[in-house]
């Protein structure tokens, strides 16, 4: 054996005898892994505690506009476009349809999301369909080689209206 592997013999030794002492440290019963779920022959984690805390759901107010961004890559140019929810608007190459737009009411944290259709008018299929987030904008994001978009918020008549009265 040379001296080499001796070494490495020795340190194996030394590690199963450390895991084997830390072993032997608890002497208190460990809880079952897995229960049997009466309806079942399916074996279930036994849960101790929740996971995690329970997910609150924000409470959303359904918008009328939704307010996008859109950026032109290769001039930088960033415009701001109000599209009513269910009407098509052409930006650059882009058809842009929002069909759905929800915002968090004034009690949450500021938070807007919309459902869009967005086509490049050169392709018949989507460039993007689906929901985008304002708060995490590439958690779903377009994919074009040109141009990006992305939600800003949503505005609802009340909303409109709120704004209106206390400019006056």
């Amino acid at each position: 054996v040379s001296g080499g592997e001796a070494m490495m013999w020795r340190v194996l030794a030394l590690c199963f005898m450390a895991g084997a002492a830390q072993a032997q440290v608890s002497s208190e019963a460990l809880p079952p892994l897995v229960t049997e779920d009466p309806n079942s022959d399916v074996l279930a984690p036994v849960p101790e505690e929740p996971i995690g805390p329970d997910i609150i759901q924000p409470r959303t107010v359904a918008g009328e506009t939704a307010v996008l961004r859109g950026l032109d890559k290769m001039t930088g140019r960033v415009v701001q476009l109000e599209i009513l929810i269910g009407e098509m608007r052409v930006w650059e190459r882009l058809e842009i349809l929002p069909d759905a737009c929800h915002a968090t009411t004034p009690e949450e944290k500021p938070d807007a999301y919309a459902w869009l259709t967005i086509r490049d008018i050169r392709n018949t299929e989507p460039s993007f369909d689906g929901w985008m987030v304002a708060s995490s904008p590439a958690l779903n994001a377009m994919d074009h080689p040109r141009y990006d978009v992305w939600v800003v918020n949503c505005r609802t008549s009340e909303a409109e209206a709120s704004a209106g009265s206390a400019d006056q």
